[in-house]
């Protein structure tokens, strides 16, 4: 059985839809009051901050989203999409010999 991740992570990827919603509503209201007002865009430093935030948020969600299953697809896809098939098969049988080291042990 899996072990179930720390309760940080579970938060972490439960939170990034509502993150990229508010990032969204937030930039938008922000940048609709600079237009109304007319004066020079002052939006841009909120943009900034929350996009950083943001990209932060993203990177980790990636992060601790990436299981087996979407290994396996991806493998997939490159292979399916690959001019150098011969490169693919070799990182395959490395990673199966790994893999089998690593069950042996």
């Amino acid at each position: 059985m899996k072990p179930q991740p720390p309760a940080w992570i579970c938060r972490l990827v439960r939170t990034f839809r509502w993150h990229a919603w508010f990032f969204a509503a937030i930039n938008l209201a922000l940048t609709g009051i600079n237009i109304a007002t007319g004066r020079p865009w002052w939006a841009l430093w909120p943009l900034l901050a929350t996009g950083f935030a943001f990209g932060l948020h993203y990177i980790l969600f990636k992060a601790f989203t990436i299981d087996e299953r979407w290994v396996d697809e991806r493998v997939r896809d490159l292979t399916i999409k690959s001019y150098d098939r011969s490169h693919i098969e070799d990182i395959r049988e490395r990673r199966q010999k790994h893999d089998a080291g690593r069950e042996a042990r």
